[in-house]
């Protein structure tokens, strides 16, 4: 454990140098200040925009961050030799591989803490609410951004960044998908893409915005949250088995 928390704190450090994570986070903030600077808050539905915008938003930049983080981290050490420092000392594949995610997961539940805050104070100034249920549905989406993550890692193993963004553009987009849209082809096709849609994640499942847009109770029980979270960890500890699998088994 000890040297996967090694691992860990060395890309937190290495990250913290590009940049990158702080532009996609404060672009992010900045975009949920700019939608709550009109007074979204005079009507119920003009309340119902803010959280339907601003959860999209985070959403979609937590998975922005995952990609960018995720499609370089190993592969740009595989390529430069740098990942022989690391695996020559008492540090084993499946170590490197997770310390790694778990560097990446620190920006990205730092991503919820501040998403989650910023959202949650926003609403306390405007109507004086103290929704919690807003951590809860950041948090799913961190959950999701987590899985996503570790797809990418493991594609980085194998293939090139402009090829592992689409690839992994591919799996988001299908595993957004409903079934059934699915359901719509013939076929062979059908049964192919059937099969697929329920081996991979269903993450319309991590989706509770509308439960707090509409102030709805069915996706927002807490027994709802806590089966999509056993749910969201059950697929991300098969993405990891598979990634340091594979790793352990990859020529370097």
């Amino acid at each position: 454990m000890n040297n996967i928390l090694q691992i860990a704190k060395y890309t937190i450090a290495f990250e913290f140098k590009r940049f990158l994570p702080h532009t996609i986070v404060l672009f992010g903030i900045i975009f949920i200040f700019l939608s709550a600077s009109v007074n979204f808050f005079g009507l119920k539905f003009q309340e119902r925009v803010f959280f339907d915008l601003s959860l999209t938003t985070v959403g979609w930049f937590m998975i922005i961050l995952a990609i960018s983080l995720g499609i370089s981290n190993i592969a740009s050490e595989i390529e430069r030799k740098i990942i022989y420092t690391f695996i020559t000392k008492p540090i084993n594949r499946e170590q490197y591989f997770l310390g790694k995610f778990l560097g990446i997961v620190f920006f990205l539940f730092l991503a919820f803490l501040i998403f989650s805050l910023e959202i949650f104070f926003i609403e306390y100034f405007y109507t004086k609410k103290t929704l919690f249920i807003i951590f809860s549905a950041i948090f799913l989406q961190f959950l999701k951004s987590c899985i996503v993550l570790s797809f990418t890692m493991i594609l980085s193993l194998y293939v090139s960044s402009p090829i592992n963004i689409s690839l992994t553009l591919l799996f988001f987009v299908f595993s957004e998908m409903s079934i059934l849209y699915v359901s719509a082809f013939e076929g062979i096709i059908k049964k192919i893409m059937l099969f697929l849609k329920l081996a991979l994640p269903y993450f319309d499942y991590f989706n509770i915005n509308q439960a707090i847009v509409f102030a709805a109770s069915g996706s927002a029980h807490p027994i709802y949250i806590l089966s999509a979270i056993v749910y969201g960890f059950s697929y991300l500890l098969f993405f990891l088995t598979l990634g340091t699998l594979l790793f352990y088994k990859k020529e370097l």
